[in-house]
C-alpha cells in the first residue's frame, strides 16, 4: 500500500512539472489561413416544371421537342437557375389531363404547363393549382371562363388567325363556296378560328359544309371522301383545312377524286413543312404559318420569368403570318432550334 501511495505521488509531481514548463514556454499560435481568391458559387436554384402534352401528333410533339432543347439551353447557359422538366401526355383525354395536374401538385412542382384538350378541363386545373399556390400556364389553347386563374396563356390570337384566312379568301376568291374541315371542338381553338374567319369573308362567300376532323389526317380524308361521293358542280369549290394534318388528308382525297384545283382548292393553316411545300407546289393556295417550336421558347421565357419573381401578361400572343407562293419569306418555320432562338430573343411586353 505504501508503494502505491509513493507511485501516485510521483505521478502527480511529474504532471505539475510538465504544466509549469508549458506555461513558461507557450506554443506559437498559427497564422490564420488566407480566404480563397474566389468564393465557390452557391448551387443553382432548380425549378421543377410539369408539361402536359395533348397528344403525340406533330404540332404537340414538335413543341415538346423544342421545349426540351430550350431546357438544355437554360441548364447550360443560365448561371443562377436551372430547370428540371417532366413531360407527360394526356392522349386527348380530359380525365388523364386532370390526373396529371393532380400528380404534379402532389409532387410539389414549381409550375405546371397544360396544352389542354378541353377548355373546361383547363379551368378545373387552374382552380386546383390556385388552391395549391402553384403557377399554372396554358399553351397553344385556352381555358374556359371561371373562378380559376391561369397565370398566363401563351398562344396565337386565334380570332385574328381566322380573320386573316377569311380576308385572304375575300380578297382573292370573293365568290368561293367553302367547306370547312375543323379541328377538335371544345379545345378553345376551332370556335375562335371560325369566329374570325366568318366575320372577314366577303359578301359573296358562303360556308356550306362543316365536318370535325379532330386535327387528324385519316379522319379528314374520310370526311372529304364522303362529301365528294355526293358532290355536284357548284356545291363547294374551296376547303378550309384547319391544320397541316387535315390538309394532308384533304389533299389525298381530292387527288384521288381528280378534283384538286379542278375545281376544288384548299387553304390551310400551320406552315409545317408539308403544307408549306403544298403551297409552293400549288396544291394549296395559302397557309397561315404559326410555329409551335417558336412558341415553346416564348413559353419557357414566360414561365421562368414568373418563377424568378417577374410579372407577365395574362395572355402572351405568339407570332403568325399568311404565306402564299408570292410571299414565302413570311414562313416562321418549325425547326426545333426556333425554340432556343425565341427564348433568347423574345421580349415579354
Amino acid at each position: 500500500m505504501k508503494q502505491l501511495r509513493k507511485f501516485v505521488l510521483k505521478a502527480v509531481v511529474f504532471f505539475l512539472v510538465v504544466a509549469l514548463v508549458a506555461c513558461a514556454n507557450p506554443a506559437t499560435t498559427a497564422a490564420p489561413t488566407q480566404a480563397p481568391a474566389t468564393e465557390v458559387p452557391a448551387a443553382k436554384t432548380v425549378y421543377k416544371i410539369g408539361y402536359i402534352q395533348y397528344s403525340s401528333d406533330a404540332y404537340y410533339q414538335n413543341q415538346a421537342d423544342a421545349a426540351k432543347l430550350v431546357v438544355d439551353y437554360i441548364n447550360s447557359n443560365e448561371k443562377e437557375f436551372g430547370v428540371e422538366m417532366t413531360f407527360v401526355t394526356s392522349e386527348g383525354k380530359p380525365e388523364k389531363e386532370l390526373s396529371h395536374v393532380e400528380d404534379f401538385i402532389a409532387q410539389k412542382y414549381d409550375a405546371i404547363i397544360d396544352f389542354t384538350g378541353a377548355a373546361e378541363t383547363a379551368q378545373k386545373s387552374a382552380q386546383l393549382c390556385n388552391t395549391a399556390k402553384i403557377p399554372f400556364f396554358v399553351v397553344g389553347s385556352t381555358a374556359a371562363d371561371g373562378p380559376g386563374k391561369v397565370t398566363s396563356t401563351i398562344k396565337g390570337d386565334f380570332v385574328k388567325m381566322g380573320a386573316m384566312i377569311g380576308k385572304y379568301l375575300a380578297d382573292n376568291y370573293p365568290d368561293a363556296k367553302i367547306a370547312i374541315v375543323e379541328g377538335t371542338l371544345g379545345q378553345g381553338i376551332v370556335e375562335y378560328f371560325e369566329e374570325g374567319f366568318q366575320n372577314n369573308l366577303g359578301p359573296n362567300n358562303k360556308i356550306v359544309l362543316k365536318g370535325v376532323g379532330d386535327w387528324n389526317a385519316e379522319k379528314s380524308q374520310n370526311i372529304m371522301t364522303d362529301w365528294l361521293a355526293n358532290w355536284k358542280e357548284g356545291d363547294f369549290d374551296m376547303v378550309y383545312a384547319m391544320n397541316a394534318d387535315i390538309y394532308l388528308g384533304v389533299v389525298r382525297s381530292l387527288q384521288d377524286a381528280g378534283k384538286l384545283n379542278n375545281p376544288i382548292k384548299i387553304i390551310t393553316h400551320n406552315g409545317r413543312p408539308e403544307d408549306f411545300a403544298g403551297v409552293m407546289d400549288g396544291k394549296a393556295i395559302a397557309t397561315l404559318a404559326n410555329s409551335p417550336t417558336y412558341e415553346a421558347g416564348v413559353l419557357l421565357k414566360v414561365v421562368v420569368t414568373v418563377l424568378r419573381g417577374g410579372t407577365v401578361p395574362e395572355v402572351v400572343i405568339t407570332p403568325f403570318a399568311m404565306v402564299d407562293k408570292a410571299h414565302p419569306e413570311s414562313l416562321l418555320g418549325w425547326e426545333v432550334d426556333k425554340g432556343v432562338q425565341a427564348y433568347k430573343d423574345y421580349m415579354i411586353k
